[in-house]
């Protein structure tokens, strides 16, 4: 062999070196280009336009949990085979409304929530149909005219809870 053919640098594919400097760049935009169709393609639902609105809703649900405890009000949800009974003790001053609009509000994705509507059958006691609810954590929300109790219960554990106002009455 001759000595001019020895002293010949390799080609450039050949030096690990020059690949590190090409894979790293080249990764960079490969995961760029991964989290950006991600980020386009799904939905954030976390983000509203208007959050104004949503400060103001939030004063007036509040002013819904006081007055369940102004009321006095206590519910007691069970749940059986297709039927939910709720029992609902209040003050003596309260006149329970002839039907209750009852919210399951599943923890993770909004597209399973459902809600009902019981209605009266005694004083303090209504009945209804609820629909086949998923497994997992719910939280349930019952609610008149002007007030509402918040809660949660545990699918299919739990067949029976007991919900009280989260605010404490002064």
């Amino acid at each position: 062999m001759n000595d001019s053919t020895k002293n010949l640098p390799s080609p450039w594919y050949k030096i690990p070196v020059v690949w590190l400097v090409i894979g790293i760049p080249l990764s960079a935009v490969i995961y760029g280009v991964f989290f950006l169709t991600v980020s386009i393609s799904s939905f954030d639902g976390m983000v509203v336009d208007d959050y104004y609105k949503v400060g103001k809703q939030i004063n007036r649900e509040l002013k819904r949990d006081k007055a369940a405890a102004e009321h006095g009000l206590t519910a007691q949800l069970m749940i059986n085979s297709g039927s939910i009974n709720v029992f609902l003790a209040s003050n003596q001053s309260y006149t329970p409304s002839p039907a209750l609009e009852i919210s399951f509000i599943y923890s993770t994705r909004a597209g399973l929530d459902k809600t009902i509507f019981v209605e009266q059958s005694q004083p303090g006691i209504y009945k209804g149909n609820i629909p086949e609810l998923e497994s997992g954590r719910w939280n349930v929300q019952i609610a008149s005219d002007d007030w509402r109790l918040m809660g949660s219960m545990r699918m299919p554990d739990e067949s029976k809870v007991i919900i009280k106002p989260l605010v404490k009455q002064n």
